[in-house]
């Protein structure tokens, strides 16, 4: 395995692990009362990240396959990004400041995202020479 399949697969546990972490801060805002659609959104970005994770960390074992990873990365991208919108509407851009934790646990996954597609897509284009 090169080093740039060891760092695509190390993101993509990240992001696996940050999907777990996601799906559990919703069901815990859900829990101690903070039923806003806010936490809902949270929950289904966690669960997006849980499943980009799981496939990219066993995609990136064949870099023949990489570039499924680049096109599945990027429609994850897209719905991360969507999340990161909702949760921004549904908290209030007013109450932002005043909290930021679900923004920040938003956004964070889609960074991670984002890092995966750029190196894998330069794997891909690698792989096509």
């Amino acid at each position: 395995m090169s080093a740039e399949a060891k760092r695509v697969k190390i993101l993509t546990l990240i992001e696996l692990f940050l999907g777990v972490a996601l799906v559990a801060l919703g069901i815990v805002l859900l829990v101690t009362g903070a039923k806003n659609a806010s936490s809902y959104v949270l929950c289904g970005e966690g669960v997006v990240s849980l499943v980009f994770g799981a496939r990219g960390a066993l995609i990136a074992n064949v870099p023949a396959r990489i570039g499924k990873l680049v096109a599945f990365g990027l429609v994850v991208l897209l719905l991360q990004l969507a999340c990161v919108a909702a949760v921004v509407y549904f908290t209030g851009p007013s109450e932002v400041p005043q909290q930021p934790l679900p923004v920040c646990a938003s956004v964070v996954p889609a960074v991670f995202t984002l890092i995966a597609v750029i190196l894998a897509r330069g794997m891909a284009k690698r792989a096509e020479r």
